[in-house]
């Protein structure tokens, strides 16, 4: 892919409109007519289109914290003394519930340590 396709595609991705993106990519139309119609015609390259999709979801995670940035969040503000004492708690909390210390587990068990059995109404 040449260089200013690569830029089509990051200022596609950065502002959304292929007229504007064309133009800013460094491509130097006569019009914004004949703009447009390059655009349009950038965007129906199977390349183009691949390359603009890889960028959006590079973009995209980059939006999206994971579960270890938000465990390295909370715990900064758990041990930050400068946070209120029950924000500091709420962190605690939270990390508690993402790691499932909260979580009780009960064993049941029939007679003797056999397995349950059902009886259902009308069973006889």
């Amino acid at each position: 892919m040449q260089q200013l396709q690569e830029n089509f595609c990051v200022e596609f991705v950065r502002c959304g409109n292929a007229t504007e993106a064309y133009k800013k990519a460094g491509y130097k139309p006569r019009s914004d007519k004949v703009a447009g119609t390059a655009a349009a015609r950038l965007l129906g390259n199977v390349g183009i289109q691949a390359r603009i999709d890889e960028l959006r979801r590079e973009l995209d995670s980059h939006k999206i914290m994971d579960a270890a940035e938000r465990r390295e969040l909370l715990t900064r503000f758990a041990r930050d003394e400068e946070t209120a004492k029950p924000d500091r708690l709420k962190a605690m909390d939270l990390l508690n519930k993402m790691d499932g210390v909260y979580i009780n587990k009960t064993q049941v068990s029939g007679a003797d340590g056999g397995p349950l059995t059902f009886k259902w109404e009308g069973d006889g």
